[in-house]
């Protein structure tokens, strides 16, 4: 999968930004040189008419050179400033279209594709290596061809005036255009990987010590982590310090390259003034034009350098849009009748990297209305039906319907219009209570946010705060303890309005009083709605009209006497 083709990228609405910006680049640096050029010729040109007496000052036309040299330094600033405005207007329109294009490749892979990835490597993908490929355009692509468009046309008004000094120039330009460059990349290569390694694994890094920040203090190994990431710092600031000493031993090259030149064209152009070849004042123009010329030059390796930098991302983000889709293939998008009942039928499923099944050949039915339990020690696979219903992994055998319609024919998106999760290990944003409720359900009123509350025992709480709904929850809900925060995520399933309810361990984390209170709400909220409780607590089964356990892969009524 390619993030970044250039053909694609030209014919697609940036493309005329892009070309723009190209155009105006190699305006500014024409404009540069022109200026450069012609007060070279207009300083000598005035020097000379003034020791030639006064008639050579009145034969002298001091006025058209000098509003071209006005022409020139106003198109020069006038340039620069659209070019700068275009150019970065593309690139961060490029950006938008890669972030967008890598979003919609990844999205699919969640949660069973990504399990492996660290959040803070997909986080560094996502927003540094999508701005450096998205940079590729201003950092690379562009100085690269304002040099080629521009050294050519430098050349051939070199060439008008002396070939001698056309050639040298030209030859200067291979040099410090290819050659220089080249150079430049296979040195900092290895060190630019190296150091986008480090970074990206810093970043993981940090990312985990700032969620697990908690962890690592009660463990007493904060001090060690904090040394940890102070060393990785330090490579990456030693390798980074090796970067910027390639690129500025490159600009110097450049700049010694220029000098040379510059001596050599004054040679030639001496030499032509000797043969009355060239006048007096076109010596200093082409000196001043040789040095003006290089500018183009100049930023060619650090364009080398983002080109490398670019590649190293490019890959980083082809090798995540790449990886193998886990979950079920839709092969169409289909949408559940009611009745809602789930069907599974000899359904077998394990996670890949597992050997042993989770369901063997399991069958099970549930009717819409219906208020079922699903019971079982850790890992038998209560939360394992979740991943199932909603594809997140693929069952090897069977058959598995929900309203008529076959689950591989249906998005998950599809699903949740139909069936309301509170899972175990749910997600708070870090927002307000309001936030969390509404993003649940964003035309919720403001009654049916104190109803939902009420529900789940929540309300009083709420309004006894300070800030009421408009409470910061914190990362994560770390404002709030473990219970509330469960309760919050129970009442973001009941603002969805669905017909199916999975509330897995919902009690989990309460007293008894909350929980019987709890229980009670929820089935007088919702008396219509399916209800699958997934739980190990004794105190949720009265509340449920059958009750199912898991074990050995199979779902089996629970008989009395072990409930």
């Amino acid at each position: 999968m390619k993030i970044l083709n250039i053909p694609q990228v030209f014919s697609t609405k940036v493309r005329w930004p892009l070309i723009g910006g190209i155009g105006l680049a190699c305006l500014a640096a024409l404009a540069n040189f022109g200026l450069l050029f012609l007060s070279g010729w207009l300083l000598a040109g005035a020097a000379v008419a003034g020791l030639g007496g006064v008639a050579a000052q009145r034969a002298f036309n001091m006025v058209l050179p000098a509003t071209g040299v006005r022409f020139f330094a106003t198109l020069r600033i006038v340039a620069r400033y659209a070019e700068r405005l275009i150019t970065h207007d593309a690139a961060l329109r490029i950006i938008s279209q890669i972030r967008a294009k890598f979003y919609a490749h990844i999205a699919p892979l969640a949660p069973a594709a990504l399990n492996t990835q660290r959040s803070g490597d997909l986080l560094s993908r996502f927003v540094a290596d999508t701005d450096r490929v998205g940079q590729y355009y201003t950092d690379t692509i562009v100085p690269y061809i304002r040099a080629l468009v521009c050294g050519c046309v430098f050349i051939a008004i070199f060439a008008l005036f002396s070939k001698a000094v056309a050639f040298s120039v030209g030859l200067s330009f291979i040099v410090c255009g290819l050659f220089v460059p080249y150079v430049t990349g296979v040195v900092s290569d290895k060190i630019l990987l190296r150091a986008t390694m480090l970074q990206n694994k810093l970043q993981a890094d940090l990312t985990d010590t700032i969620n697990c920040l908690g962890e690592y203090l009660s463990l007493g190994a904060a001090q060690r982590q904090q040394e940890h990431l102070a060393h990785s710092q330090t490579q990456i600031t030693t390798l980074q310090c090796y970067l910027a000493a390639t690129q500025s031993a490159a600009k110097a090259i450049t700049g010694l390259c220029a000098t040379a030149t510059s001596l050599v064209v004054l040679y030639y152009a001496t030499q032509g003034l000797l043969t009355h070849t060239l006048s007096l004042p076109q010596v200093p123009m082409l000196v001043l034009g040789c040095l003006a010329a290089f500018d183009v030059l100049a930023p060619l390796p650090a364009a080398r350098q983002s080109l490398g930098a670019a590649r190293l991302a490019m890959k980083r983000l082809e090798s995540a849009c790449t990886t193998p889709i886990c979950s079920a293939p839709h092969t169409a998008t289909n949408t559940p009748n009611a009745p809602y009942t789930l069907k599974l039928h000899d359904i077998s499923f394990k996670y890949q990297e597992e050997k042993e099944w989770v369901f063997n050949h399991a069958t099970l039915s549930i009717q819409s209305g219906e208020r079922v339990a699903l019971v079982g020690p850790s890992g038998s696979g209560k939360s394992s039906l979740i991943n199932l219903l909603f594809g997140f992994y693929p069952y090897q055998n069977g058959q598995a319907s929900f309203g008529g319609a076959d689950l591989h024919t249906m998005r998950a998106e599809t699903l949740a219009g139909y069936i309301a999760v509170a899972g175990q290990d749910f997600h708070l944003f870090s927002g307000t209570v309001r936030d969390n409720l509404l993003l649940a359900n964003a035309q919720a009123t403001e009654q049916e946010i104190w109803n939902a509350l009420e529900t789940v025992q929540l309300a009083d709480f709420i309004k006894e705060i300070p800030h009421g709904l408009d409470t910061f929850v914190g990362n994560e809900g770390l404002c709030l303890s473990g219970g509330q925060a469960k309760r919050l995520s129970i009442a973001q399933a009941l603002l969805r309005k669905t017909p199916w309810l999975i509330l897995d361990e919902p009690t989990e984390g309460l007293d008894a009083q909350t929980e019987q209170a709890l229980l009670e709400n929820l089935m007088r909220a919702r008396p219509d709605a399916t209800f699958v409780c997934l739980t190990h607590r004794p105190a949720v089964l009265p509340f449920m009209t059958r009750v199912l356990q898991i074990k050995d892969g199979m779902f089996s009524p629970l008989q009395e006497e072990q409930a």
